[in-house]
């Protein structure tokens, strides 16, 4: 094992070490309905409905709060109190280790095409763990805080690991306005969340339920699965993940690994962030639209970072890569805030860390995504209030 492999895993085991505190859970307050309208303004937390999280490491929000407690998905209503929701453990047939989830999604994610379009705010958390470079050109473990700001190098200065953030529209909003949506306490105010590593909103109110139906497990090779059903059966495998991340990425070296975890290769590439848009054929399979006039079903997803000490950026992707799968065949990388969400933006925009030659820098690592809109003039409240009602009763009959 190689000094980089060793300092990982004495970092790791020196975390799990760390003595955990036992809280409360706040109570869950049921959000109340609030219209929402494509525009530059932005919806507070407190006004999205059926909001639910993956936490690093999953946890039950019964009896004292933040107990381990693998594939369960907690709900929030965005002023600090949390409650569980579903829990897939048990749910795969041909796949029972309970391991952890680390993406999650419906699969008829509201505001996918206006998200596709830049015309809805994307919201986004990144992972607590990331690689900082070293002046040598190597790399060595590092974090980022639970808790903002974090100074981006574009000047922008967004939410912690435990926190959501939000890019808004370019359309209405212009290039690159970042910063922080949702506080740990307004995610959950006890205890307060570390790691924030799978989103999805616009469900049922109260959220105990939820609406996720499609998530994704850590280390996807291990099960051959990159995104699952709610059913229990397979949506989308590792290898078609890994044919569209070559696709733009180009072939993964056979060194490139997992910073944090002791895979290499094609084996580390891990899907950790997603939204589903599924309107054709089966909502449990990833189909083309047999007319060839439409995308077909889409996947927007990023993978987790991997270090690659053979490419000149040092990485073979950071993270924060945003990849749109569509059933055509199509992949792309996302364009929102009037950008691309490419590896050259990253590397540009996204660096956290020091600033001189001689400190430590690393990339952030997008790790959960969702789409929200903003607040409605009054003067269409009333009849954008009945639209969006409508549109909420078709979303659980869908779901």
């Amino acid at each position: 094992m190689s000094v980089t492999r060793t300092a990982w895993l004495v970092a790791i085991g020196f975390a799990l070490a760390l003595p955990a505190t036992a809280f409360a859970t706040i109570p869950y307050t049921p959000v109340p309905y609030a219209p929402s309208l494509i525009g530059p303004t932005v919806l507070p937390p407190s006004s999205v409905i059926g909001k639910e999280y993956s936490h690093d490491f999953d946890h039950s929000t019964a009896g004292v709060g933040g107990v381990p407690d693998g594939q369960q998905v907690v709900a929030w209503d965005g002023i600090g109190g949390a409650m569980d929701g579903v829990d897939f453990t048990g749910t795969r047939p041909s796949w029972t280790p309970d391991q952890e989830i680390d993406a999650i999604a419906n699969h008829a994610d509201y505001l996918t095409r206006q998200v596709l379009r830049d015309e809805s705010h994307l919201v986004f958390s990144h992972d607590d763990e990331i690689a900082f470079r070293t002046a040598a050109g190597g790399f060595i473990p590092g974090s980022t805080p639970a808790g903002g700001p974090v100074l981006l190098s574009n000047g922008n200065v967004i939410g912690g690991a435990g926190e959501v953030s939000i890019e808004t529209s370019g359309l209405y909003t212009g290039s690159e306005t970042q910063g922080l949506w949702a506080s740990q306490s307004e995610v959950n105010g006890m205890p307060l969340p570390r790691d924030i590593d799978g989103l999805e909103v616009w469900g049922p109110e109260p959220a105990k339920d939820g609406d996720t139906d499609k998530y994704s497990l850590d280390l996807d090779f291990l099960s051959g699965v990159s995104v699952w059903n709610g059913s229990g059966s397979s949506y989308l495998s590792h290898a078609a993940i890994v044919g569209a991340v070559e696709s733009l990425l180009g072939p993964i070296p056979g060194a490139a690994y997992l910073p944090f975890d002791n895979q290499e290769s094609r084996n580390a590439i891990n899907v950790d962030a997603m939204m589903v848009l599924d309107t054709f054929g089966d909502i449990d399979t990833f189909d083309r639209d047999p007319s060839g006039n439409d995308a077909g079903d889409i996947l927007i997803f990023s993978i987790r970072q991997i270090v690659d000490t053979s490419d000149s950026t040092g990485y073979y992707a950071t993270g924060s890569e945003l990849f749109v799968m569509e059933g055509s065949g199509s992949v792309s990388f996302l364009d929102h805030g009037g950008h691309s969400w490419d590896k050259g933006y990253a590397l540009g925009s996204l660096r956290v860390g020091g600033v001189g030659p001689n400190e430590f820098s690393g990339v952030i690592d997008i790790n959960a995504i969702e789409s929200i809109a903003g607040v409605p003039e009054p003067a269409g409240l009333g009849l954008l209030g009945a639209g969006l009602a409508a549109m909420a009763v078709m979303r659980r009959r869908l779901g």
